[in-house]
């Protein structure tokens, strides 16, 4: 079924709300449009990352996107000019880099304001709205963390989204993502973290979850376990895969590093 959407000008603002059941969107814009998915759930997909939309969640395109919508959902679209905004390139970068999140100090208020717009007030008042959305848009800038963040923040960042993959390993949608979203930060941002680590965040994942797996198999006792059982517990995709990066990385299948540890000696 396609989707209903209502539009309302309101000076430099166009704000359009889609109401529909599950579907993929493609709105087709030439402004920075500014996102609040009020209900329902989704993938929204920007420059090839893909992070997940709750309700109440806020995010930012200055290109073409996508949202892969996986129920019933109520979105609220505000095509802002950029002129409006008197944004940089680099703050421009910064908005469209941000997690979609309901967090912070601003985006709650800005979430608030969205509805308001959406909801058919007086021409007069949607007007002052309108105003009060622009430079809100324009603290966001300000109040989401990124890259110039150093010292103990940036580590203790580290450290919890390190905690938050170890906490589900067994998950197979933990990805780059799910974890950025985990944290209110963007999946740029995440990578950027992990410059510094020796590693990606994708290959911290695989390698914790290798860890893991190769614990089990070694453990006294459990040389009737199942390669396929390990590779499904520790979020494998499928047995033939833990396989293949099992052996990339200890040189060795999981089925002889089992026997090989766990036959009895003598």
């Amino acid at each position: 079924m396609s989707p209903k959407a209502q539009d309302r000008t309101l000076g430099f603002l166009r704000v359009t709300t889609v109401r529909g059941q599950a579907q993929t969107l493609a709105p087709d814009h030439d402004h920075l449009v500014l996102g609040l998915h009020s209900e329902g759930r989704a993938t929204l997909v920007r420059e090839g990352n893909a992070e997940p939309c709750r309700p109440g969640d806020l995010f930012v395109c200055a290109g073409p996107f996508l949202l892969h919508e996986s129920e019933d959902f109520t979105l609220h679209l505000v095509r802002l000019p950029r002129r409006a905004l008197a944004l940089t390139d680099r703050q421009v970068q910064a908005l469209t880099g941000r997690a979609p999140s309901a967090d912070g100090p601003v985006a709650p208020l800005l979430g608030a304001l969205l509805r308001e717009l959406a909801a058919g007030r007086s021409e007069r008042a949607a007007r002052h709205l309108a105003s009060s959305v622009a430079e809100l848009v324009g603290l966001l800038v300000d109040t989401d963390p990124g890259p110039q963040d150093h010292g103990e923040d940036r580590e203790a960042l580290v450290r919890r989204v390190r905690a938050h993959v170890d906490a589900h390993l067994w998950d197979r949608r933990l990805t780059p993502a799910s974890v950025a979203a985990a944290q209110h930060i963007s999946v740029r941002y995440l990578h950027k973290l992990f410059e510094g680590q020796d590693s990606t965040i994708g290959r911290w994942i695989q390698h914790r979850r290798l860890e893991e797996a190769r614990r089990e198999l070694a453990r006294a006792g459990r040389n009737d376990i199942t390669v396929s059982a390990v590779a499904r517990r520790w979020g494998f995709a499928s047995a033939t895969h833990f396989s293949r990066s099992f052996r990339a990385a200890y040189g060795i299948s999981p089925s002889d590093w089992r026997d090989g540890r766990t036959r009895p000696s003598g």
